[in-house]
């Protein structure tokens, strides 16, 4: 599995180089850099790899300033040595990135439409996903990353919050893996894959 999908990630990068500044990196994540006009920061926009085409096309044409470092995580599509396979994405991929690029802000792409401002804590378990006051130990996991690479993941997650943003968006519960760019002070929204290029337009007005 990790060989096949090395190989596709290797086409996507080749193509996307042709047009932009991309690269792989250890972890398996596919990114590359868009340019806005300028003034602003850097935005990372970390989104599903499987979700690279929509994503790719909300953001085409878009305005906006400073620069978006789209990431594409496989981490979700990578086998684990005790043959589980991961329910979304895990923790050392997105953390890597964030400690290299030190990015201004983090739009994390998940299911669902408009912001994600917090997330109450969650485990996964044997049993699922499940509150982490209750009981069962989480899944302490070995991924195996499409290069090769293998890693350590404890599916806990410590719960988060983001002030709100001023714009007319639906609010809610945001992803699990926000907690890794809040653990690094970096703000941090989940917006949601539904009417993706509206979210993105809202904020990135602000920005």
């Amino acid at each position: 599995m990790t060989a096949d999908l090395l190989e596709q990630l290797s086409q996507d990068l080749e193509v996307l180089s042709q047009h932009l500044r991309a690269g792989l990196d250890e972890f398996g994540t596919l990114y590359s850099y868009l340019e806005g006009q300028r003034g602003g920061g850097t935005l990372l926009l970390h989104a599903p790899y499987g979700e690279a085409l929509p994503v790719l096309q909300a953001l085409n044409g878009l305005a906006f300033r400073g620069r978006i470092l789209l990431a594409l995580d496989t981490s979700y599509l990578s086998p684990t040595l005790e043959g589980v396979n991961l329910s979304g994405p895990a923790q050392a991929p997105l953390l890597h990135l964030l400690k290299r690029v030190r990015p201004d802000r983090l739009l994390l792409a998940f299911p669902g439409k408009g912001l994600g401002l917090f997330y109450p804590g969650g485990k996964e378990t044997q049993e699922g996903w499940q509150p982490l006051e209750a009981s069962g130990e989480p899944l302490r996991l070995q991924v195996e990353a499409p290069t090769g690479l293998r890693y350590g993941e404890v599916r806990w997650y410590e719960p988060w919050e983001t002030p709100p943003l001023a714009v007319d968006l639906p609010v809610g519960e945001g992803p699990y893996w926000g907690s890794v760019g809040r653990s690094l002070g970096i703000p941090t929204y989940g917006v949601g894959l539904v009417d993706l290029r509206a979210s993105l337009e809202a904020i990135l007005r602000l920005w």
